[in-house]
């Protein structure tokens, strides 16, 4: 089993939604290269109580579909905490909650968001080609340079 020493793995997304589900998609890979499943999070959205859930680990790696085009088919950016924090009851976005966990647990996790290109959002569980092959190259790019690097710091 391959460990991730103190980082988790968030995939956000909605597998019956074709390429929205490309963060759990993300996952399933990782599951299937034998990666230590309590280090992987399957969401539908963040909420405010994931604020909590991070504090607890180092590194966190929010991976979600991403609607516009990017040049590589996916990105792999740091984030910071928001400046501020806006309340509603749909989905709050990762610096936010990094904002919440360093504002109510006095933690801040090093924190980054993959951003994998997606094509079609219809109902149905299958991912496009597009998104395959954008899942595949952000899949090797984790495995190549992520995790090098963020084990290693």
């Amino acid at each position: 089993m391959k460990k991730l020493d103190n980082i988790l793995i968030i995939g956000i997304g909605n597998n019956t939604r074709q390429d929205d589900g490309l963060g759990w998609a993300f996952l399933d890979n990782l599951v299937e290269q034998g990666y230590n499943e309590d280090n992987l999070l399957y969401k539908y959205q963040l909420m405010v109580e994931d604020a909590e859930l991070i504090a607890e680990y180092n590194t966190v790696i929010f991976v979600d579909a991403y609607k516009k085009e990017l040049e590589n088919g996916f990105i792999f950016e740091e984030i910071e905490p928001a400046k501020q924090v806006s309340f509603s009851t749909h989905a709050v976005p990762p610096n936010q909650i990094l904002n919440l966990c360093e504002t109510i647990y006095n933690k801040t996790p090093k924190a980054y968001v993959l951003k994998i290109e997606g094509i079609t959002w219809e109902i149905e569980i299958k991912l496009s080609e597009q998104a395959s092959n954008n899942l595949e190259k952000s899949l090797n790019y984790f495995n190549q340079i992520i995790i090098p690097q963020t084990c290693n710091n």
